[in-house]
Order: C-alpha cells, then structure tokens, then sequence
C-alpha cells in the first residue's frame, strides 16, 4: 500500500480536495441538500476540480509566456496541473484494471 503513494504532494493535494468536498457537503442541512451524497456526485465535483485546476495551469502557462504572471505562481499553478494529470491517469488506470479483473473472472 505505502507504494502506491508515490508522490506525497499529490496525496496531500486529494486530501485537501476530499477535506473541502467533506466539509462543503456537511455545511448543508437537509432541506438544503436536494438527495444524499452519493458516489457519483463525489466523482462529478473531483472531476469538475480537476477539469478546473487544468484550465488554470494552462492559463499560467499562457500568461508566462506573455510575461503577465509571477513565475512563483506560474511554477505552482503548473505542478497542480501535472499532480492533477497524474492523479486521473493513475484512477484511470486503476479503474481499467479493475474492469479487466472483473471480466476477466471465471463466472
């Protein structure tokens, strides 16, 4: 197990996301929340995270080059990029994996 944490910013970063995710949806009280929390919504919002945190490298990326942005803020909006990138290729393809055991079984 500990080898598959290979990058500890990357696991420290989807632990901050999970952490806001947790605390966003304990802030809603029950007529607030329209159903339960449930696995798909989680997948949607880290999706939707992810999606963002990509856009906002590629606009650092851009920015730099223009030289309208710190490279400080540059450097890290770039590495959340690539820590994001390397996060949904490893579920992808754990994802993958899983499905090619499952059907892979003897039924």
């Amino acid at each position: 197990m500990a080898d598959m944490i290979s990058n500890p910013a990357a696991a420290a970063s989807a632990y901050a996301n999970m952490a806001k995710t947790a605390s966003v949806s304990e802030g809603l009280s029950e007529s607030s929340a329209p159903s339960k929390a449930s696995f798909g919504n989680f997948l949607e919002e880290t999706v939707r995270s992810s999606i963002n945190t990509l856009k906002e490298g590629e606009r650092a990326s851009a920015a730099g080059v223009t030289g309208k942005m710190d490279p400080l803020a540059i450097t890290q909006a770039v590495t959340a990029a690539k820590l994001t990138l390397e996060t949904v290729s490893a579920v992808r393809d754990a994802a993958i994996d899983a499905y090619n055991k499952v059907q892979n079984s003897p039924v």
